[in-house]
Order: structure tokens, then sequence, then C-alpha cells
């Protein structure tokens, strides 16, 4: 350090200065030169010097508060010899009916005051220890105070000589405690700048910690968000080489004649099930008085007449023939005959063609479901569906990639208006201008 082998060797008016004093020199020097050399701080070394500089100011406290303690003793000691002496004392009656009172006041006077003149005084070594010694000495004063108010009127008239003394000794108790509340209150409004300061530096670590978490939890969506889209790559481009083979064109085709097939059967239903419904009041009334079996036939000529053809046809026939011969006798009575009989009269005459549509439709899908081919159609719609499952997870992935940048966003912003606070405070507190290691350099960049 040139600076002080120059301050050693030629001190312009220090020919005769003690060794103690060169040594305090240099150390103001080095001090200086820690913090010119320190003024930007990560958060556990701001912790430190804020925890430094809270600890010198609790010893200024405890310096500022000895003095008032040691009076506190000496006062409460000046009590104990009163009270001493007030017990030795004979308490002098001119009337005796009144010695009980006196002596039942006097000793509870005694004990009292003797418990609180004798109370151990907290040490001054902690802001708790602080807290601690100005409760207690409330305590003692209070205490005090209730048992010379409740006593007052004997103390006053029979050890009246004792009574000025404990309110003398009470006067300057309250105000050492006023003088203790005014230390520590001033201590307090000085201090809370560092308390305020300490629980922001822990917030901002916190924030700190979870701004970390979230952007390792972004780092592996990512990863999960890759890998999910190879698969899914993977999984398309095998539906694309499965739909591209032969063998399932060659299904596909056979599904489509199914559906159109299919269709075609719903079609046939329909056309059917509208042309009997032309005859439904027929059918009913002709039910009555009928067999069980009757009516089993007559429900499905009704409700499901194309099933006719896919069961005994031949007693369906006959059935419907043995219905237009009760319509055209005039055995079943309807308002719109005519109309009846003439639907009749088509229903029967296309029983043979409708038969062969229908067996050449059942025989037709008999044989195209013969020839389906499930393993590959299985195959296509598992694939469609962890395509449609993956699509799924990559959108929900998005979604939280999404909020947890937000998040990240905020963080940001909360830690930089935190970090602006607390360099405020330290330099309020330390008189310096200090900055924060870990201040956001470019906040955009971590908004991603």
């Amino acid at each position: 350090m040139v600076i002080i082998n120059i301050l050693l060797l030629s001190p312009p008016f220090g020919l005769f200065k003690k060794k103690n004093d060169i040594f305090e020199m240099k150390k103001d020097i080095s001090t200086r030169q820690l913090h010119h050399a320190t003024n930007s701080l990560t958060i556990s070394e701001a912790l430190e010097l804020l925890q430094h500089i809270e600890s010198e100011r609790i010893n200024t406290l405890a310096s500022n508060l000895s003095p008032i303690k040691e009076s506190v003793v000496k006062s409460l000691g000046s009590i104990e010899r009163i009270v001493n002496n007030l017990e030795r004392d004979d308490v002098k009656l001119e009337e005796v009916r009144f010695k009980s009172i006196v002596e039942n006041s006097k000793r509870t006077v005694v004990s009292s005051l003797r418990r609180e003149a004798s109370s151990n005084l907290p040490m001054l070594e902690s802001i708790h220890e602080v807290k601690k010694f100005k409760e207690k000495l409330g305590s003692i004063i209070d205490r005090i105070g209730e048992v010379s108010s409740s006593h007052s009127r004997v103390m006053n008239v029979f050890m009246k000589k004792y009574a000025g003394k404990l309110k003398g000794e009470f006067e300057t108790l309250s105000s050492l405690l006023e003088k203790v509340k005014s230390v520590t209150s001033e201590f307090e409004e000085e201090n809370s700048v560092i308390v305020e300061c300490i629980s922001l530096l822990n917030m901002l670590s916190q924030k700190i910690e979870s701004a970390k978490a979230r952007e390792e939890k972004i780092e592996s969506t990512w990863r999960q968000v890759e890998t999910l889209k190879h698969d899914r790559d993977q999984l398309k481009n095998q539906l694309i080489s499965l739909e591209n083979s032969n063998q399932f064109k060659k299904s596909y085709r056979n599904l489509e004649e199914i559906d159109a097939t299919e269709k075609e059967v719903q079609e046939f239903h329909r056309e059917i099930l509208d042309l009997y419904s032309h005859v439904s009041r027929a059918f009913t009334r002709y039910s009555y008085g009928m067999t069980k079996d009757a009516l089993a036939r007559l429900r499905v000529l009704t409700e499901e007449p194309w099933k006719i053809f896919d069961a005994d046809f031949s007693a369906y026939s006959s059935l419907l023939f043995e219905i237009q011969k009760a319509v055209n006798s005039g055995k079943i009575r309807l308002k719109d005959t005519e109309k009846i009989v003439y639907y009749m009269d088509i229903i029967l005459n296309s029983l043979p063609e409708h038969q062969r549509r229908a067996k050449g439709i059942n025989r037709k899908l008999h044989v195209l479901y013969e020839n389906k081919d499930l393993v590959v159609a299985k195959k296509s719609i598992e694939l469609k569906y962890e395509i449609g499952n993956s699509d799924n997870q990559l959108e929900e992935l998005e979604i939280l990639l999404d909020q947890l940048k937000q998040e990240v966003r905020e963080n940001n912003s909360e830690r930089e208006h935190m970090i602006g606070q607390i360099e405020g405070y330290l330099s309020q507190i330390t008189r310096k201008k200090y900055s924060l290691k870990e201040r956001i350099t470019n906040p955009q960049n971590s908004q991603m």
C-alpha cells in the first residue's frame, strides 16, 4: 500500500507520532479502500453489512441505556432500604383500634415493594433484552403505583415519613422509564429502516429462488414439448405410411362401401316404414281379438315392417292378404277405406321386389363385413387417437409455458422494484451508494 508507506516514512507533522496513531491511520485507509472496492454487494454481503450496522447500533443503544439502568438499580436499592426501615420502625398509633389495619397495610406494602425492589433486570445485549428491560421497568412502576394507591390513606396518615420518600423514588423511576422509552423509540425509528431492508433482502432472495425454479420448469417443459413433437411426428409418419399402403386402401374402400350400404339399408327402412304407415289403422283394427302370435306380427308390421323380409316371410305375406280381404269385405270399417285398399295393393304387389332388395342388401353387407380388415382399421384409429392426444398435451404445455413466462416477467418486475428499494435503504443507512449484484441487467431477455 503506497499511500500508507508514504505516510509512515514522511509524515508532514507526525515526526513524533505514537505507533498506535500510525496504526489507526493505516486501519482508516484500509477501511476506506475496502468500502470503495465493495460498493457492489451480493444479498448475503448486504445482509452481513446491515447486521453489522445493527449490531453497532444495539451496542450504542446499550451504552445509552446503561447509565439509565444503573440509576434504576440505584433507585430500587433506595426503595429496598426505605422498605427495610419501614419494616423495623414501630408505627405510633394514638388509637389502638387502627392497629390491625395499619399493621396489615404495612406488611402488604413491605412485602410488595421488597419483591419489586429485588427484581432481576434483563441484560442490554440485544433488542429483545432491551424490550424486556423496558417492559420489566414498566411492570415494576405499575406494581409500585398500585400498592401505593391502594394503601395511600394509611401511608399518608400513619407512615407519612416513608410515603414521601417512596413517592420520590416512584417519580424517579417514572422519569427513568420515560427516558428509556425515548431512547428506545429513537432507536426503533432509526432501526426500522434496517429491519425493512433486511426483510426486503430476504424476500428478494426468495424471489430469486422462485425465479430459478420457474426457469428450470420452463426448461424442462421445453424439453417435454420437443420430445412430444418428435414422437407426434413419428406417429404422423406411421399414419401416412399406413394409409399409403395397398392393404389400408383396400380396407378403406371396403369401409366406404360398408358405410354406403349401411346408408342404403337405412333408406330402405325409411321407405318401407313410410309405405306401411298408410295402413297402420287397418293393422290396429284387425288386431282386435287376435292371437298372441298374430298380435306380435302386427306389431312388427306397424313398428319395424322391414323385418318381415328377414323372418317368416310367408306368414307375414299371408297376414297381409287376410287384412286386405277384411278391408275389402267390410269386416274392418274405416273412414278412408279406398285409400287403405290402394296402399294395401301397393304393399302386396311390391312384396317380391322388396324381398329381393332386402336379401340383396343383406347379402352385400355380409360379404363386406367378412372382408373387413379390422387390424388395419384399428391401427389407423389408434394412431389418430395418439396424435390427437399428443396435440392436446402440446396445447396444455404451451399454455403452461405462457403462464410460466408471465410469472417470470412479473417476478423480474417485482425484483427490480425491490432492488431499487433496497439500494435506496442502503444509501440512507450507510450514506454510501451501493448496488446489488443480483440486479437484472436486461429484464427483456428474461421475458422470452
